[in-house]
């Protein structure tokens, strides 16, 4: 080692002391024992700085892996990769790594303009990365010539709104490059899911470009704020949105044969359980004090999980769904109001004793009559469309609620779940031609309806 060599070495080892010891007293700094005006001043000051430093780390790490040859020599003699060594140092990921080193390398040797504008504080770590997109696919001369331009674009835009506009820019200038992030982009498309403790459905998608249009060109209008008392979030909304439209497809899509058969909902429906719902239906005193139509216990159902013992078994004490587990009686009661679905009727050990399939109670002429009339959701302020509604029974079906106009209504699936939930009455309910808010439907309209 030369004394220039040495003298360097010395230097840079006495600076990054003094930047561990500068950064010590920062954090050693109670922040709770700041004014807000001076800790809101410390921010505006540290956060470039920070910046700085990340992009001066990218940058040495990608000197040493462009002298090295991207090899660093062990203790042992073999070698081994400046990217596993750098996800070593940074307690990161290689394929992070890997990222960074390629990145830094484009910037270096393509937009050594860009790189100095990090270091100066001019620009993020993550600007620099949008704008190293460029290099490969746009000109080098070209590239090397708008170097400054381009650092003042980025300067202005935050990292997202910037890698749209470097992805409009390799579209008009490079549409090879544009259709082959396309087709790596669909090659990245996948869906998972999994069913929680709860029964929710969670899980994680990505979408390719062109396949995401149609889907936020459907989800987004049905997602979208239904008046001023949807105090649902954005996210509530999308969900819901996502869950209507697949409703939407199993009650009006052309649906693909599964076995032989349609796509159908099915729900199990057990014996005892069953009986028990009809009985208390009934029964006038049915209610907390009613003993005779109760439910099991939970002492009683987990007792008959064991073996040799009687009782009703918990997988018997309520309806379940194929997909989703357990259901309550407001989910059951919600499609039976309207509903193509097959009920399965199970013994106490189990054994099927009835399966019917329960064709859709609302007659096509009665539909058509009900979209005339209600025009939509009758829920005061809904504004869904009578095709993204069910056909409600004011009084349920479970009561003898019988199935004719004057005692239809259209709610969309947000709102008809809640009607059953108990959340909605008819105060909430614009129904002016129902006995309880107005005239009654005349018996013609009804027999009009049947005709067809």
């Amino acid at each position: 080692m030369t004394a220039t060599s040495a003298t360097t070495s010395s230097r840079a080892a006495l600076l990054a002391a003094r930047l561990r010891g500068v950064l010590d007293e920062l954090v050693a700094h109670p922040l709770d024992a700041l004014p807000v005006e001076v800790l809101q001043a410390q921010l505006v000051a540290v956060a470039p700085q920070a910046g700085r430093l990340e992009g001066w780390v990218q940058a040495a790490a990608g000197e040493l892996d462009a002298r090295t040859g991207g090899q660093l020599p062990t203790e042992d003699g073999r070698r081994r990769s400046v990217a596993g060594w750098l996800a070593e140092v940074r307690q990161d990921t290689c394929a992070s790594a890997s990222r960074q080193l390629r990145t830094g390398a484009a910037l270096r040797t393509r937009l050594p303009l860009v790189a100095e504008a990090v270091l100066d504080g001019v620009l993020t770590p993550a600007q620099a990365a949008q704008l190293a997109r460029l290099v490969g696919r746009i000109d080098d001369a070209a590239l090397a010539e708008s170097q400054q331009q381009l650092v003042l674009v980025a300067a202005g835009r935050d990292p997202a709104s910037l890698a749209a506009w470097v992805s409009h820019q390799i579209a008009t200038h490079c549409e090879p490059v544009l259709d082959d992030l396309a087709e790596r982009g669909r090659a990245r498309r996948y869906l998972q899911h999994r069913r929680d403790a709860d029964g929710c459905l969670s899980g994680r998608f990505v979408l390719a470009a062109e396949d995401s249009e149609g889907f936020l060109a459907v989800l987004e209008p049905l997602a979208r704020r239904d008046g001023l008392a949807d105090s649902r979030s954005a996210g509530q909304r999308r969900a819901d949105a996502l869950v209507e439209t697949f409703e939407q497809a199993l009650r009006h899509g052309d649906l693909p044969d599964a076995g032989g058969e349609r796509p159908r909902l099915s729900y199990v429906l057990p014996a005892d359980w069953a009986a028990r719902q009809g009985a208390a239906d009934s029964c006038p005193d049915c209610g907390p004090r009613c003993g005779a139509h109760r439910p099991p216990t939970f002492a009683e159902t987990v007792a008959a999980g064991l073996p040799g013992q009687p009782g009703v078994p918990a997988e018997h004490a309520c309806a379940t769904a194929a997909w989703s587990g357990p259901q309550t009686r407001a989910r059951i009661e919600t499609l039976l109001c309207d509903a193509r679905i097959s009920r399965v009727l199970l013994d106490e050990v189990g054994q099927v004793t009835g399966l019917e399939t329960l064709t859709d109670s609302v007659t096509p002429a009665q539909r058509r009559a009900l979209a005339a009339r209600d025009l939509g959701c009758v829920v005061r302020g809904c504004t869904r469309p009578p095709a993204m509604c069910d056909a409600h029974h004011l009084q349920a079906r479970a009561d003898s609620g019988a199935t004719t106009l004057g005692n239809l209504a259209l709610l969309c699936r947000r709102h008809h779940v809640r009607w059953h939930l108990g959340k909605l009455t008819l105060r909430d309910l614009h129904v002016p031609w129902h006995p309880g808010s107005g005239s009654p439907v005349p018996d013609w309209v009804d027999r009009l309806a049947e005709a067809g």
